[in-house]
């Protein structure tokens, strides 16, 4: 096949098409360049023909063109919005080109917290009790008993979460709210803080064949605030986050099974992660479901349950295109890319 690939690069200027100047930290999400030629390299190895792409704004002027590929691996994060992870796969669907991962709705769904939160309650997933704080004055109605956890509605890689987001009093609430409102410019998720342990499972597949790869438990310092921030998520590359990989015990299969049904309950498809959280009691409820998983070899969470297991990364590559290409119709054929005046 001819498999395209986009994606979102850290460092990246997007002010030539008209998107601003980006704020420090603001691409946390993107990738960078050794993970998209480690990512092509895979593709063209398992016998494709591998066609970088970029960001959004680059497939429009090759769709325009006149570019066709028989299939789009997507790592594209965008840049603004709620609907920023779907505008990618929203515009190939308009072209009628299959993509990897899951669709705009599922990816717009995931994306905002309270959103995907409130589906899975409705499904009997447990979640933590929450509430939304759209503006400052919101904080006077919030009626969880603290200690509560505080952060944007529709961040990913941890971006907002700090050692001040585990708030204990009003005042420290208001603080904390105001500063998020102010700083990402979208809602903040005030929940009921989860004293047990943090649990990423990585998720392969589609639908009934969808199934977990691997339970990692992060470790946190004891001098250190207990949850993944976004400075911890952001810098991995140089400072890897503690985990350890469980072995398929009781608990790892209770964390497992949950992460699977939120993952067919939000309609996720090929791979991604789900991360959950204890209670006191130690029961555990689903923080965040990422249909988009970030691909480092090197520190991301899917890549690395897969090679815990002593499995090559290419083969985690050729089963996410092998989930997606099921979704071809007709079977995938070779094709070539073609450019024509517009």
């Amino acid at each position: 096949m001819v498999v395209g690939l986009t994606y979102n690069l850290r460092g990246e200027s997007m002010e030539a098409f008209g998107a601003g100047p980006a704020r420090k930290g603001d691409d946390a999400e993107f990738d960078e360049p050794e993970t998209v030629r480690t990512i092509a390299a895979a593709l063209e190895g398992l016998g494709h023909r591998c066609v970088p792409i970029g960001a959004l704004p680059q497939l429009m002027q090759r769709l325009l063109r006149g570019e066709r590929w028989d299939m789009v691996f997507n790592l594209a994060e965008g840049h603004h919005g709620f609907g920023r992870e779907a505008q990618v796969p929203a515009l190939l669907e308009e072209w009628r080109i299959p993509f990897t991962f899951s669709d705009p709705l599922c990816l717009c769904l995931c994306l905002h917290k309270p959103t995907a939160q409130l589906l899975l309650r409705q499904a009997g997933v447990p979640t933590a009790p929450f509430t939304v704080v759209r503006r400052p004055g919101d904080v006077d109605g919030v009626g969880l008993s603290f200690p509560l956890f505080v952060k944007p509605v529709a961040e990913g890689t941890s971006k907002g979460v700090g050692p001040d987001s585990r708030v204990t009093d009003a005042r420290q609430l208001r603080r904390t709210c105001t500063e998020l409102l102010e700083r990402h410019g979208q809602p903040v998720l005030v929940e009921r803080y989860l004293p047990g342990p943090e649990y990423t499972v990585g998720v392969l597949g589609t639908g009934a064949a969808a199934r977990a790869i691997g339970v990692s438990q992060h470790l946190f310092d004891e001098d250190g605030p207990p949850v993944l921030t976004g400075w911890g998520k952001a810098n991995a590359g140089s400072t890897p986050l503690r985990t350890r990989l469980l072995n398929g015990d009781g608990p790892a299969r209770d964390m497992a099974g949950l992460a699977v049904r939120a993952w067919r309950e939000l309609g996720c498809r090929d791979a991604g992660r789900v991360d959950l959280r204890c209670d006191e009691g130690g029961t555990p409820h689903v923080l965040d479901v990422n249909p988009l998983p970030g691909l480092c070899p090197a520190y991301s969470f899917l890549p690395l349950q897969w090679e815990g297991a002593g499995r090559p990364y290419h083969e985690l590559i050729a089963h996410i295109v092998a989930s997606a290409a099921e979704r071809l119709s007709p079977p995938p054929v070779t094709l070539t890319t073609a450019v024509v005046p517009v």
